[in-house]
């Protein structure tokens, strides 16, 4: 018989859930608090260029398989642009340009190895380091190492190769710095983002996320038949005769896919989550310029990512869309200044004396954009409806992604329909 189901928050992870449990069968009914469903991957609209923008850019790899799966269910995958093969673009200003490519007629293990060794400023011993490494991540047990830093130490990374590759992958995968990241969890996306030539592979959206993410999933679940309520904050949980009671609305069972300090707040308990923060700063050029990549890694710079957009969606209008990035970002920039920086920048990225002229430049900084990996706390013991699929990595999980945000949904649901009682979700 089928159940009455609420899902708390409409988000990624919330919207997920929303369409396995229509697909079974029952009646679902979602509650966001927003005017719009998406979370923190929905999109807004930039009134000046009279347009849709993202927060800032999304990187996927093609280990991704529950988002390649769902967008493929929702009939949406031809929104997602692969490489043909892992090529990653660097920059710094001593050495300019270079990329870290395997290369295509290797067996994929050495081509990561003599890729490594051919990165300009590095040799034979960073594919040794990386041989050292890729046995370590053959090994089941978790790193003896309080952080990634400590980790890496200990296998003996030489630090070209930290600079240029381990760094700036635990900065964009983790959003934190190798002094505090979990080492136990860069181990798994390390083993995930490298097991073969095809899970290496990056791919991004190819419109702003809105459109090719959020509408497929909405057209899917209204299919559904899923009720969405956006607009409605859910302001009281309660658990009466075995039922969730949502603001006086009876439901057999509730899944808060909420950010975690919004289920804290709503489960009545101290906040138990850090969090850190993601700057964005978007330009709009008058006139396009030439970057090598449509995504180009800055070794060193302001920004430690600069993306085309323009490139990356298919854009033919006038001008350029560029976005720099910078992850774990914990200082308060004057915008402006930053702005001027990330322009200097990218004028010698793209070897040329100055940028085109400024049309507009938004910063968004994302204060809470994810949550960090930290050792479980004693998680409050839940009544059997109520499930809680809220961000809260632990060590071994994967961190705050796209990926991640699907698979929570995707067990929220399967725990619910296999009648399985769960407080923390093994992502």
């Amino acid at each position: 018989m089928p159940s009455r189901i609420a899902i708390i928050g409409g988000g990624l992870t919330g919207l997920t859930a929303a369409i396995r449990l229509a697909e079974a069968g029952h009646e679902v009914t979602l509650f966001e608090a927003a005017p719009a469903a998406g979370g923190r991957t929905r999109s807004f609209f930039e009134p000046t260029m009279q347009q849709l923008c993202d927060n800032g850019p999304h990187l996927l790899i093609g280990a991704y398989r529950a988002t390649r799966t769902l967008l493929q269910d929702c009939a949406a995958d031809h929104h997602l642009h692969w490489q043909p093969s892992l090529s990653l673009p660097l920059w710094d200003q001593p050495r300019g340009h270079f990329c870290f490519q395997p290369a295509a007629l290797l067996p994929f293990p050495l081509a990561i190895l003599q890729a490594a060794a051919t990165l300009p400023g590095h040799s034979l011993h960073s594919a040794t380091a990386m041989l050292r490494m890729a046995i370590a991540l053959q090994r089941k047990a978790p790193p003896l190492a309080d952080h990634v830093r400590e980790w890496l130490q200990s296998l003996r990374i030489p630090a070209e190769l930290v600079r240029d590759m381990l760094e700036p992958l635990c900065l964009g995968a983790m959003n934190e710095a190798m002094d505090t990241a979990c080492p136990h969890s860069f181990k798994r996306v390390l083993q995930e983002s490298f097991a073969s030539r095809r899970d290496a592979c990056l791919g991004w959206f190819n419109g702003p996320l809105q459109t090719t993410l959020i509408e497929p999933l909405l057209n899917k679940a209204s299919s559904l038949a899923v009720r969405i309520h956006t607009g409605h904050r859910v302001r009281q949980l309660e658990v009466q005769h075995g039922k969730a009671v949502l603001d006086d609305h009876r439901f057999d069972a509730a899944i808060l896919a909420l950010p975690a300090h919004a289920a804290d707040r709503l489960l009545k308990q101290p906040a138990s989550t850090e969090t850190r923060a993601i700057t964005n700063i978007h330009l709009w050029l008058d006139e396009p310029v030439s970057m090598p990549a449509p995504l180009v890694g800055c070794i060193g710079g302001t920004g430690q990512w600069y993306f085309d957009i323009s490139r990356q969606w298919h854009h033919s209008l006038p001008g350029q869309h560029l976005c720099a990035v910078i992850s774990a970002d914990h200082e308060s920039h004057d915008h402006p200044a930053l702005v001027m920086r990330c322009r200097h920048e990218l004028a010698r990225l793209c070897s040329l004396p100055k940028l085109p002229e400024l049309v507009h430049s938004r910063v968004v900084r994302e204060q809470r954009a994810t949550t960090l990996v930290r050792p479980a706390k004693a998680p409050r013991q839940l009544p059997a409806c109520i499930i809680d699929a809220s961000e809260r990595p632990l060590p071994g999980q994967l961190p705050a992604t796209i990926e991640a945000a699907i698979r929570r949904g995707e067990q929220a649901a399967a725990a619910y329909i296999n009648g399985t009682s769960v407080h923390r979700l093994p992502i």
